[in-house]
């Protein structure tokens, strides 16, 4: 066969070859939309176009593609999506809050105790001997909380006020402040002490020492008579004043001195608001027996008859001489 026969021969064949094969068909793309909770997460389709959600991407049709999303504080999330030509494929992803990106780191710079957040989640025996001065409260919702430490014995409580950002460990240091126990009050030296005996002439006074201690209605109800009052301990090497009021009369106030171990007599006198003589107190004598009193309205006894008697003897005297 000539060298133009062949190369015919050939150019046949390829065309026929061409004829023969089916002709691949243009595949359209597809889309996929991802929406996650929280929002405003980075959503990847594999992994190499990116956007913030919720996001739409054009993709390959017919085809796996795989999705993942993250957010800062939250854990990762990755699923396989097939997106079918010319069809738009919904994904929703719901992120967990990954325990070890929120959290709370407590150091004890000094001391040790029990460390709690917000008064439930306690820790014991934070940085005592042989232990770790640190602890971690893990997945910490985002705001304000209570870091509070109830310390050893040689130390005193502690209370932090911490705030917590989402995704951030939050580090407190707390140096524990020792405890210094109040000094026991020394015993005072025992004071010299004696005995105060207070007399009045008016029961039913008012009798104070230094305006502060007083017995009231000493005696008895208002009037004459002799009231008194003691007052004990009562100490020696201060001035001392006794003061005695009752109605109707001047007060007195008169100083004292008190001897230790000793009765220190005091006599008051009252005087009247409107004279300036004192009462003159009566020793008690005993009474002369008073004859008895006729009743109203009755004659003595006996005088009747003996009134009858003169009358009789005279008329009979009388008659007699008559006679002669």
């Amino acid at each position: 066969m000539s060298l133009k026969q062949t190369g015919t021969a050939l150019l046949v064949v390829l065309v026929v070859l061409l004829l023969a094969t089916p002709v691949m068909a243009v595949v359209p793309p597809g889309r996929i939309t991802v929406n996650s909770a929280p929002t405003g997460a980075l959503a990847c389709i594999d992994n190499a176009t990116c956007d913030t959600t919720t996001a739409t991407f054009t993709v390959e049709g017919n085809a796996w593609h795989s999705v993942s999303v993250t957010e800062k504080g939250y854990r990762k999330w990755t699923e396989n999506v097939y997106v079918t030509s010319d069809q738009i494929s919904m994904v929703s992803a719901f992120l967990d809050l990954d325990p070890d990106a929120t959290a709370i780191l407590v150091t004890l710079v000094q001391g040790s105790g029990t460390v709690c957040l917000d008064n439930s989640d306690c820790r014991a025996n934070v940085g005592i001997a042989g232990s770790n001065r640190s602890t971690r409260f893990k997945g910490v919702s985002p705001g304000y909380h209570t870091i509070s430490v109830e310390a050893s014995a040689d130390y005193s409580d502690a209370t932090e006020l911490v705030q917590v950002t989402l995704g951030k460990v939050s580090d407190v240091s707390i140096g524990l402040t020792p405890f210094i126990a109040p000094a026991a009050p020394t015993p005072a030296a025992d004071k010299a002490t004696g005995t105060v005996r207070v007399y009045v002439d008016r029961t039913g006074s008012t009798i104070c020492i230094d305006n502060v201690n007083c017995y009231v209605n000493v005696g008895g109800s208002t009037g004459p008579g002799t009231g008194t009052v003691v007052f004990d301990d009562v100490t020696v090497d201060t001035a001392h004043i006794i003061m005695v009021a009752a109605d109707g009369y001047r007060p007195v106030s008169t100083p004292i001195t008190v001897v230790k171990d000793m009765i220190t007599t005091v006599d008051i006198s009252l005087q009247p608001v409107s004279g300036g003589t004192t009462i003159p107190t009566v020793a008690p004598t005993t009474p002369a027996t008073a004859a008895p009193t006729m009743p109203a309205g009755r004659s003595a006894p006996g005088l009747l008859p003996v009134i009858g008697a003169l009358v009789l003897c005279g008329t009979v005297f009388i008659f007699r001489n008559y006679r002669k």
